[in-house]
């Protein structure tokens, strides 16, 4: 049947047809996006994320397809930047615990916070016998969170600080929606930390999008994470752009923390 180069171009042509299919999904994705970021209010995103999120397995170490391994960029951090084990780690917007597991294992204790309590849950379910206590909340909730208990309870992470380090979950900061929230959560972060801060984002150039699987989006460079942090009294240890992934290391000021801490 398939000697036939008639009947070879023929299936080749209709193959080459189906290039509408991908062209058409392609303008109707465009289409939502622009929909969505026209006409979604505020409140929606983080309703949007928090289900988009806990729908995808490589989010849940209870699953498989669970993305465990740290990034390049990551390692090169942590080695370079972060201080040696045991001191306790704040991870951020801490999904099933990639990072968690990770710095875990290398001996640090770790408090990590996520706002999708499903995957949060599954974060707990996994972790076994490591140092790691799991905590709901988000970045504008922060220095307050709460417990994964019901009824939950407020656990204010000033009680838990000084940490020896702290990490926005992997590219998580684009996922704040203002440069003043942006600042406002770079701020807290920096009260609750006396060493390295690891900050990453998806790559832009200060972009806007809405993306099914991952929802609202800024797109950032380094330079601009690095102003931001500026903005928001911390100092900039490192700026990369390193496997796609823009990256900050940042540091509190370590005065504004000491006057913070007095005043507790």
């Amino acid at each position: 049947m398939w000697q036939s180069r008639f009947v070879l171009s023929c299936f080749a042509r209709i193959v080459r047809s189906t290039v509408m299919v991908d062209r058409g999904y392609r303008f109707f994705d465009r289409l939502r996006s622009r929909w969505v970021l026209a006409c979604a209010p505020d409140a929606f995103y983080d309703v949007y994320n928090d289900l988009t999120y806990s729908r995808q397995p490589v989010y849940r170490p209870d699953t498989p397809n669970f993305r465990s391994k740290l990034f390049a960029f990551e390692e090169r951090a942590f080695a370079e930047f972060f201080p040696p084990p045991p001191g306790p780690v704040l991870i951020g917007a801490a999904g099933g615990g990639r990072e968690a597991f990770a710095l875990a294992r290398r001996g640090y204790r770790v408090v990590a916070f996520e706002p999708a309590r499903s995957v949060a849950n599954s974060m707990v379910r996994a972790r076994g016998e490591y140092p790691i206590e799991t905590l709901l909340g988000r970045y504008e909730d922060l220095p307050v969170v709460t417990s994964l208990t019901e009824p939950p309870v407020p656990v204010d992470l000033l009680s838990r600080a000084p940490f020896a380090a702290a990490i926005m979950g992997w590219v998580s900061f684009s996922h704040l929606r203002s440069d003043e929230r942006c600042i406002d959560t770079l701020r807290q972060i920096g009260h609750l930390t006396n060493g390295p801060i690891l900050v990453s984002a998806h790559p832009g150039d200060n972009s806007i999008g809405f993306a099914v699987a991952m929802g609202y989006y800024r797109g950032l460079s380094s330079a601009a994470i690095g102003a931001l942090a500026e903005r928001a009294g911390l100092a900039v240890v490192h700026l990369d752009e390193g496997d796609n992934w823009p990256y900050a290391v940042l540091r509190a000021n370590s005065a504004a923390v000491s006057q913070i801490r007095a005043a507790m």
